[in-house]
């Protein structure tokens, strides 16, 4: 993906959407986050053209269901399901969009998932997706293709399967550095998106090491309005920061970038369990450091 200026203002985002339960039903989410930053909502389907190889070859097989039948995969039947799939996401998103009188359209692509995926964020400020699904049984999780998709300059919003909406508590986590005093900018938009109640995790041992770190925050997020309560962690403890993410509660968390990701164990497993979505604001590995 090419080099751009990152932009603050959210007006445009990109929905990858399938025909799973899981991502038709991330799809109320991420109408209701275009709906409160009245942006634009862009669904995007891809064709991944993988499984049409896999299609080709003559010993693939597809399970049918519920029959369990076991019968050959061939590339026309999965070139039809494709366009039934796409045809069945593309009016799932014009009925929420809709209804929420949120302005939307919608494309499919074919190609590799994550590669249309980032082609597409050209035009997008920040992408939604659900946090895992297919209707082929290829996991969509964020621990890979999302992964790959977090390295580019904008933000990622990992929604819940269960479709929940923003209840308005932002939970951040800041650190301080570049990357996180960067991209603050980004939770500054869901602060006007409607949240109305702000915790910052912030990594130090000691409320002396983290005074400054919050005194930092509290200019950066003046104007926001909300309420903003700080906790701090002990960066030296590996369970420190998933425990205190579970206790909070929170409807969105923010991470400044994927290495804050690979560093929360556990994380994925909570998420697909918890109604909170993940708001990774993106950048490369090299930039972070």
């Amino acid at each position: 993906m090419s080099k751009r200026k990152r932009k603050t203002a959210i007006r445009r985002i990109l929905v990858a959407v399938d025909a799973s339960p899981d991502s038709l039903a991330a799809l109320e989410a991420a109408v209701d986050f275009a709906a409160r930053m009245q942006a634009e909502l862009m669904g995007l389907f891809v064709e991944d053209v993988q499984l049409l190889r896999l299609a080709e070859s003559p010993a693939a097989r597809e399970i049918l269901l519920p029959s369990a039948t076991i019968a050959p995969l061939e590339r026309a039947a999965m070139e039809s399901k494709f366009r039934a799939h796409s045809e069945g996401a593309r009016k799932a998103l014009a009925t929420a969009a809709e209804r929420a009188r949120v302005p939307w359209s919608f494309r499919t692509a074919r190609g590799h998932v994550a590669s249309e995926i980032l082609a597409a964020l050209e035009e997008a400020d920040l992408l939604a997706m659900a946090t895992m699904g297919s209707p082929f049984g290829r996991h969509f999780r964020f621990g890979s293709a999302a992964l790959e998709l977090a390295g580019s300059a904008l933000p990622v919003l990992l929604l819940p399967a269960h479709g929940a909406r923003f209840k308005g508590h932002l939970l951040i986590l800041y650190d301080g550095s570049a990357a996180a005093k960067e991209r603050i900018s980004v939770a500054a938009e869901l602060v006007r998106a409607g949240a109305n109640r702000i915790t910052v995790l912030i990594p130090a041992a000691d409320s002396q090491s983290a005074e400054p770190i919050q005194q930092e925050l509290e200019t950066l997020l003046a104007d926001s309005g909300a309420d903003i309560q700080y906790r701090s962690f002990d960066p030296a403890d590996e369970t420190a920061l998933i425990r205190a993410v579970k206790a909070e509660r929170a409807g969105v968390l923010v991470l400044p970038g994927r290495k804050s990701l690979e560093n929360l164990p556990d994380l994925e497993s909570y998420l697909g369990e918890s109604e909170m979505s993940l708001l990774l604001c993106g950048g490369s590995e090299a930039e972070e450091e």
